[in-house]
């Protein structure tokens, strides 16, 4: 498997077999998509486009962010504008004055279970600038078949989440309501280029006191299933595996191909493992799967133990059951002395990443390869299904007056988000995106022609209010 550059970002942020899980699990609902649905929505498009979140968006957006080199000043000034305006506490932290990190709270009656709403400030670079339809820091409306969208990076990943969460916010301090709890607002730098140590992993490390009482977390990193413009599935990341990313160096192409055969051939040899949010996973999407292997999924254990599942089952779903090693292609080093390619593992809960990148030193030595590591997560560790933020998003959900759409948990393959530095510590961490965003615009995220379809971004933005204040205001 050849990786791209954005392919290989994709694989260590959603995961390597996540995107393609996400992409081939989607195609019915993607092929749903190009017919018509039933119900037809009429937006009033001028009247969406003057609505206050889709301005804040397009201000936002307009603020290159790009990373690297990551600079989130202007980012911050402009939270710190909004969060001022509301009259919302905050503070600008960090120790890189290049890219700080905001933090505010609103506070409740009580500081315990309080819940963060996390986004990064931060976007990917935009490429290729002749590859794209119009400026990618414009915020431009789109135009034919696109009218309906605004155009431009960040608004999918994930400024558009951004500004979502700090309406909800905002909204309970304009109709002067107290909280019972408190929430806590962070706009972190550095996610793009795998830095977590200056974003949420340094407040955690030397602020800690700003996130006192937070036992609840709500990141990037949920996947809607969607049909036509509407939602059929609202899925909520609870599990994703640990990442090992790595770069082989040797003296010639063999050493490399036989690295690539030895960690083939130990992958090969591991059982599979279903795990409890595995087969919960399969069972949500069942119903929505097109494919033969997917008629077995409904129960998983019992397919693994009749031997239905073997090593000839699509990696979208051997990647569900046991630690993966991908490969990039084979380059020439700089230096001309050498030759390159990229290593991945992803690992589910109960590997070691630290341990797991030992071994693979250990491993390449005998080849003559050396390896550099280039990123490790933390170890991959689930989050438990229960509590004030799980219940409140299925109530909210489930009860959605726009879409009556299933709710459930998904797992991402390869996953890498900075909830796993939360998970790992305890804060009940889930990944949620409040956007209907189909296959189509969801391939533009690390792409060119990154854009968000406006009657569902604004629809996004009330949900994300309802899920805000159930969470903030129930007894």
């Amino acid at each position: 498997m050849s990786l791209s550059r954005n392919t290989r970002r994709r694989l260590a942020l959603y995961g390597g077999a996540a995107l393609v899980v996400t992409v081939v699990l989607a195609i019915p609902s993607v092929l749903r998509s190009r017919t018509p649905p039933v119900e037809h929505r009429a937006p009033d498009l001028p009247e969406m486009r003057q609505r206050e979140a889709t301005r804040l968006l397009r201000e936002y957006v307009r603020i290159d962010s790009q990373n690297p080199p990551g600079r989130t000043v202007e980012t911050a000034r402009f939270w710190a504008e909004k969060l001022g305006c509301e009259g919302i506490p905050f503070e600008i932290v960090g120790d890189d004055p290049e890219r700080p990190i905001v933090v505010a709270r609103l506070a409740g009656r009580s500081r315990g279970e309080a819940l963060l709403l996390l986004h990064h400030m931060d976007v990917f670079p935009v490429g290729d600038l002749s590859a794209w339809d119009t400026p990618p820091f414009a915020a431009a409306d789109g135009g034919g078949d696109l009218v309906q969208y605004l155009c431009g990076r960040g608004t999918l990943d994930m400024k558009g989440q951004g500004i979502a969460d700090f309406l909800a916010i905002a909204s309970l301090r304009r109709d002067g309501i107290v909280p019972e709890r408190d929430l806590v607002f962070v706009a972190e730098p550095g996610e793009e280029t795998y830095t977590p140590e200056i974003g949420i992993g340094w407040v955690l490390e030397n602020r800690s006191d700003l996130l006192a009482g937070v036992t609840d977390a709500f990141n990037e990193g949920g996947v809607n299933e969607v049909s036509g413009d509407r939602i059929a599935r609202f899925g909520i990341e609870v599990l994703q595996k640990a990442n090992v990313i790595a770069t082989a160096h040797a003296r010639d192409e063999p050493a490399l191909k036989a690295l690539r055969d030895l960690l083939e051939r130990k992958m090969s040899e591991e059982r599979f493992r279903v795990l409890d949010e595995v087969q919960d996973f399969l069972a949500f999407v069942g119903p929505s799967r097109s494919d033969i292997w997917g008629h077995h999924m409904d129960d998983a254990r019992s397919a693994v133990a009749s031997g239905k599942l073997g090593e000839g089952i699509p990696e979208v779903y051997r990647a569900l059951f046991r630690d993966m090693y991908y490969f990039g292609k084979v380059e020439p080093a700089p230096s001309g002395k050498e030759v390159t390619m990229d290593v991945v593992a992803t690992l589910l809960p109960g590997s070691s990443a630290r341990a797991r990148w030992e071994d693979m030193v250990r491993w390449a030595a005998p080849l003559g390869v050396r390896l550099t590591l280039r990123h490790v997560t933390p170890d991959s560790v689930p989050a438990p299904r229960r509590g004030r933020a799980w219940e409140t998003l299925h109530t909210v959900l489930a009860l959605d007056p726009d879409e009556h759409a299933d709710v459930g948990p998904y797992v991402l393959t390869g996953s890498y988000t900075n909830l796993a530095y939360l998970r790992a510590r305890g804060i009940r961490s889930f990944g949620v995106s409040p956007f209907a965003v189909n296959l189509l615009d969801a391939v533009t995220i690390h792409s060119k022609n990154e854009r968000i379809h406006l009657p569902s971004y604004l629809e996004g933005v009330e949900r994300t209010a309802r899920i805000v204040r159930e969470y903030a205001l129930q007894p």
